[in-house]
C-alpha cells in the first residue's frame, strides 16, 4: 500500500488547507482573547490552568504548522509555548516584558497565517527576526527552576509579629553560650531573609553587623542588647503600618463546592429516570388495586338482596310456626311462644350473615389502605420531581455564559476587516446543559465566522441596498420540548440558491436536468458536502467549503441536527438542535391501530373530533380548521415503517392538530389513551433515528412508546432524496485493516485519514483518549492498529496506552505514538508502557505508511521508531 507523488501532494494541500481554515483560527482565537485581557488589565493574575490552556493552543499551533510545512509559524509558536511555560512555573523574572512579547508574537502569528492563506511568500521579515531574537533572549534569562524572587512577598505584619518574634523569643530563652550561638545564627538568617523579601533596610543591616559583634563581645552581654535593639526597631516598623481591619463579626456560611464527573451525573440522571418509570408502574398498580376494590364493592352490593332474603328466612325459622316440625323442644317446661327454638340451619345462616359483615368491614379497611397508598405515591412523586429538578439545575448554566465570549471575537473581526458588526444575544438566560455548551463551542465558532465572512456584505454595499452599514449577527437560545435550540443568524445577503445548484452541477453532485426539480432544502444540502463552496476566492476566514460538513458531524455526534433557512437579502439562519440528557414532559398518548405513540403537549394546538370535520369512514385529504384548510394524515400511513402495518379496525375518530415548522397539520388516530407527565429518554447512536422521533418513554406496563417531534415532521411532508451511503460487504470488512486515529487536532486527523484511506485502509477517528478507549471497549475487535497523540484532554496518549495494555482483550493491539514531542523522556516512557512505534511530527506520508505496514504485518515485531 503506497502512494504516488500526486496523491501525496493532494493530501499535503488538504492538510494545509484544513489547518489554515479550521484549526489555526480556533487556536489563535484563544490566544487573541488572552492578549485582549492583558491589554485591558495588565495586573490580572493568571492561574496555572489558564497558562495550560494557552500552552495547549500554542502547542497545537506549532504541531499544525509543522504538518502544513509553515516553518516560520512553527518556530514562533515554539517560542510562545516556552515563554508561557516559564510564566506558569514562575521562572520568568520580567513578566511585563514577557507579556508584551507574547502579544507581539500573537499579532505576528496572525500575519503569518493571513499570508499563508493568500499564498504569499513567508520569507522572514526584519520584524519577525527581531521578535524571534527578543523571545530567544528573554528565554535565555529564565531560571532553570522557579525563582524565589518571583514568589509573592509575605505579609509584613505577620513577618514581624510571628516569624521575627519567634526568633527573638528563642534567643531570649537561651541560657548557655552554645544555645545563644545557635539562636543568634537563626536570628541572623531570619533577619537576612525577611529583609530581602520585605525590603526592610534595618533588618538587612543588622543581619550584616551581628556576626562581627558576636566575634568581638561576649554572648552573655551581646544578647540582651541585640534583643532590645530588635524590639525597638520592630515596634517602630509596626507603628508605620496601617491598622488592620477587624474581621467581620458574623460571616454568612459559604457553600462548599465539589467537582463531579459528567459520567456520574449521567448515571444519576439515568437512575432518576428509572425511578420515575418505577413510579409510573406503582401508579398503575394502585389504579388496578382501586379498580379491583370497586369491583369488590359492586359484588357486595349484589349480595345485599341475598342477605336480606337470608335475614327474612332466618327470622321466619325462629318463629314458632316457622320452626314447627323442624326440631323438638328440648325444654319441655316452655311452650313455643315462651322460648325460641334454633337448629343447625339457624347457625349456618347466622355464620353466613356474620361473614358478609366482615367482608364489608374488610372493604372499608381496603378503602383506608388505598387512601394511604395514594398519599404515599403522591408524596413520593413530589420528592422525585424535586430530585429531578435539583439534578437538572445542577447541570444547567445560562446560555449567556457561552454567548458573551463571542462578543469580543466578533468586534475584533469587524475592526480587523473594516466591516462594522454587532452581536445580539437573545435568550441569554435560557438554562442549557454545561456539557452541551462545551460541545457547541467549536461549531458555533465556525458558524459565527461564517456569518461574518459569507453572510454580511461590505458596509458600502449594505448602504446601497438600504441597510444599516453595521451588520448584525444573532445568537439565540430557547428550549423546545426535550431539546435545546441554538440559532446563529445574520441580516446579510442570504444564500444564492442558483449559484449553489450551479456549483453542484460543476462538481457532478447533481445532473443538470434534475436541478429544476430540486426543492430549497435539497439545494441547501449541497452545502454540507465536504469541499463544497461557492466563494470566488479564499478569504482570511473561510471560502473553500471546509467546515460546514465538520460542523454537522460534530452536532450529529452529540445526537443533534443542523438546519439552514435563508432569504435573499434578508439573511441566513443556522439552527442547531440538541436533545437534553433527561426530560420530564407532559404528553398525550395516542392509539392508532396496534401502535401507541406519544406527542408532547407543547406541539399540540388542538384535539378535535374528526366526525365534525369529515367522514371518518372515508376521510378527506384536507379539513377546514379555524378558517384555514389544513392537511389531514392518518398517522399510521404518515409515518414510514420497514414492515407493513395492518390497518386499524376502528374508524379514526380523533384528530390531533400539531405544529409542523409553523404549519398546522392534523394527524388522525383512533383515540387518546391519556395525558401524562412522562420521562423522555433519548436513543443512543447505535441505530440511526429519524429526526421526527425525539426519544422514547416507558409506561407502567413496561411498554416502550416512541415520542414524536412534530416540528421535524416536515421531512415527511417534503421528502428529500439522500444518496445512499456505500455498502461495505462483510468480506471487505474482514479483509481491510482498520486503523484508529486518536488526536485532538482535526488537521492531524484529516491528514492521517486521507493518507491511510488513499493507501486502502479503513479509518476511525477519535478526538481524545477517553473517546478512543470507549470505542475500543465496545468495538475494539475490528481495530488492527492505533495511532495516538500524547497530549489530549480527558485522557492522554499514555493513559490510553496503559489502559490498552491492561485489557486482556486489547493488550496485543499494536499502538504507535504520533507526537511532536521528540525528546528521549517522552520516547522512553512510551516504550516502557508498551508502545510498538514512536512517530515524530511532522512526518513524511510514505515513511508513515511503511511504519504502518510493518506494524500490521507482524504484531509481535520489534519496536519501530521513526524520527524526524
Amino acid at each position: 500500500m503506497t502512494l504516488d507523488a500526486a496523491d501525496l501532494e493532494a493530501i499535503t494541500q488538504e492538510a494545509r488547507h484544513c489547518f489554515l481554515y479550521e484549526d489555526a483560527p480556533e487556536y489563535l482565537l484563544l490566544l487573541e482573547q488572552w492578549a485582549e485581557q492583558v491589554a485591558t488589565d495588565p495586573e490580572r493574575h493568571y492561574t496555572a490552568e489558564d497558562y495550560n490552556t494557552l500552552m495547549r493552543a500554542a502547542h497545537s499551533l506549532k504541531g499544525g504548522a509543522g504538518i502544513a510545512q509553515l516553518s516560520e509559524l512553527q518556530a514562533l509558536s515554539h517560542r510562545l509555548e516556552d515563554v508561557l511555560e516559564a510564566l506558569k512555573e514562575g521562572r520568568m523574572g520580567d513578566r511585563p516584558r514577557a507579556h508584551r512579547l507574547l502579544i507581539q508574537g500573537i499579532e505576528q502569528a496572525q500575519e503569518l497565517l493571513a499570508a499563508a492563506k493568500q499564498n504569499h511568500s513567508l520569507t522572514p521579515t526584519p520584524r519577525y527576526q527581531a521578535l524571534l531574537a527578543a523571545l530567544t533572549e528573554l528565554l535565555g534569562t529564565v531560571a532553570a527552576t522557579p525563582s524565589s524572587s518571583t514568589a509573592p512577598p509575605p505579609d509584613l505584619r505577620t513577618a514581624l509579629t510571628q516569624t521575627l518574634e519567634a526568633s527573638l523569643q528563642r534567643l531570649e530563652a537561651s541560657t548557655t553560650d552554645a544555645e545563644r550561638e545557635t539562636a543568634l545564627a537563626h536570628l541572623i538568617a531570619t533577619a537576612q531573609t525577611l529583609g530581602e523579601q520585605c525590603a526592610i533596610p534595618w533588618l538587612q543591616q543588622l543581619a550584616a553587623e551581628l556576626p562581627k559583634l558576636a566575634a568581638d563581645l561576649p554572648l552573655g552581654e551581646l544578647v540582651p542588647a541585640v534583643v532590645a535593639e530588635f524590639r525597638q526597631l520592630q515596634q517602630a516598623e509596626l507603628a508605620k503600618l496601617p491598622t488592620p481591619t477587624p474581621p467581620a463579626e458574623t460571616a454568612p456560611p459559604q457553600d462548599s463546592y465539589l467537582r463531579i464527573p459528567v459520567s456520574r451525573l449521567d448515571c444519576l440522571a439515568n437512575t432518576v429516570s428509572e425511578l420515575l418509570i418505577g413510579q409510573e408502574r406503582l401508579t398503575l398498580y394502585q389504579q388496578q388495586f382501586l379498580r379491583i376494590n370497586r369491583e369488590l364493592k359492586h359484588r357486595l352490593e349484589q349480595f345485599r338482596p341475598i342477605r336480606d332474603q337470608v335475614q327474612t328466612f332466618y327470622d321466619r325459622l325462629a318463629t314458632p310456626l316457622g320452626s314447627q316440625g323442624v326440631a323438638a323442644n328440648r325444654h319441655s317446661g316452655f311452650d313455643a311462644l315462651q322460648f325460641d327454638r334454633y337448629t343447625e340451619l339457624h347457625t349456618a345462616l347466622q355464620d353466613f350473615q356474620e361473614l358478609l359483615v366482615r367482608i364489608q368491614e374488610t372493604g372499608a379497611d381496603i378503602d383506608l389502605l388505598n387512601r394511604d397508598l395514594q398519599e404515599a405515591l403522591d408524596l413520593n412523586r413530589q420528592h422525585l420531581n424535586s430530585l429531578y429538578g435539583e439534578l437538572t439545575n445542577s447541570r444547567l448554566v445560562p446560555f449567556r455564559q457561552l454567548a458573551e465570549k463571542f462578543a469580543i471575537a466578533v468586534q475584533t473581526l469587524g475592526d480587523r476587516h473594516h466591516k462594522p458588526v454587532q452581536l445580539v444575544i437573545e435568550g441569554g438566560d435560557t438554562l442549557v446543559d454545561q456539557v452541551i455548551l462545551q460541545q457547541l463551542k467549536a461549531p458555533l465558532t465556525h458558524l459565527v465566522r461564517n456569518a461574518f465572512d459569507h453572510g454580511l456584505e461590505p458596509p458600502q454595499q449594505r448602504q446601497q441596498l438600504g441597510k444599516s452599514p453595521t451588520g448584525t449577527i444573532w445568537l439565540r437560545a430557547r428550549l423546545r420540548g426535550n431539546a435545546v435550540e441554538i440559532q446563529v443568524a445574520d441580516d446579510g445577503r442570504g444564500i444564492d440558491l442558483q449559484r449553489v445548484s450551479q456549483k453542484a452541477v460543476e462538481l457532478q453532485l447533481c445532473p443538470p436536468e434534475k436541478v429544476p426539480h430540486l426543492s430549497r432544502e435539497q439545494i441547501l444540502e449541497f452545502l454540507f458536502v465536504p469541499g463544497f463552496s461557492t466563494a470566488k476566492q479564499v478569504s482570511d476566514l473561510s471560502g473553500r467549503g471546509v467546515g460546514l460538513d465538520v460542523v454537522r458531524e460534530q452536532v450529529q455526534r452529540s445526537r443533534g441536527r443542523l438546519q439552514i433557512t435563508t432569504e435573499p437579502q434578508r439573511g441566513t439562519t443556522f439552527t442547531l438542535t440538541l436533545p437534553l440528557t433527561l426530560s420530564l414532559l407532559p404528553m398525550v398518548l395516542c392509539q392508532v391501530g396496534e401502535l401507541t405513540l406519544a406527542i408532547p403537549d407543547l406541539s399540540i394546538r388542538e384535539v378535535i373530533a374528526l366526525k365534525e370535520y369529515t367522514d371518518i369512514h372515508h376521510p378527506s385529504a384536507t379539513i377546514d380548521w379555524q378558517g384555514q384548510s389544513i392537511p389531514l394524515y392518518p398517522l399510521h400511513q404518515f409515518l414510514p415503517y420497514q414492515r407493513p402495518l395492518s390497518a386499524p379496525t376502528q374508524p379514526l375518530g380523533v384528530g390531533v392538530v400539531v405544529d409542523v415548522a409553523g404549519q398546522a397539520v392534523a394527524l388522525a388516530v383512533n383515540y387518546l389513551i391519556a395525558e401524562r407527565e412522562l420521562v423522555v429518554k433519548p436513543f443512543d447512536q447505535t441505530v440511526p433515528v429519524p429526526p421526527y422521533v425525539m426519544g422514547c418513554t416507558v409506561l407502567g406496563t413496561g411498554e416502550v412508546v416512541p415520542v414524536l417531534a412534530p416540528d421535524n415532521l416536515g421531512v415527511l411532508l417534503t421528502p428529500m432524496e439522500v444518496p445512499a451511503p456505500p455498502v461495505t460487504t462483510p468480506d471487505q470488512q474482514r479483509t481491510i485493516p482498520q486503523v484508529l486515529i486518536v488526536d485532538d487536532a482535526i488537521t492531524v486527523r484529516r491528514l492521517l485519514d486521507a493518507v491511510l484511506r488513499q493507501a486502502g485502509y479503513d479509518v476511525v477517528e477519535c478526538r481524545d483518549g477517553k473517546e478512543a478507549l470507549d470505542f475500543l471497549l465496545d468495538q475494539g475487535d475490528q481495530v488492527s492498529l492505533v495511532l495516538t497523540d500524547i497530549e489530549m484532554p480527558r485522557l492522554d496518549g499514555y493513559g490510553l496506552l496503559e489502559a490498552i495494555r491492561l485489557s486482556a482483550r486489547l493488550r496485543h493491539l499494536p499502538v504507535a505514538i504520533l507526537t511532536s514531542r521528540g525528546g528521549d523522556t517522552h520516547r522512553q516512557k512510551a516504550f516502557q508502557l508498551g508502545a510498538n512505534g514512536y512517530i515524530v511530527k511532522p512526518f513524511q506520508p510514505q515513511t508513515l505508511l511503511q511504519t504502518v505496514n510493518q506494524l500490521l504485518a507482524d504484531r509481535h515485531a520489534a519496536v519501530v521508531t521513526l524520527s524526524r
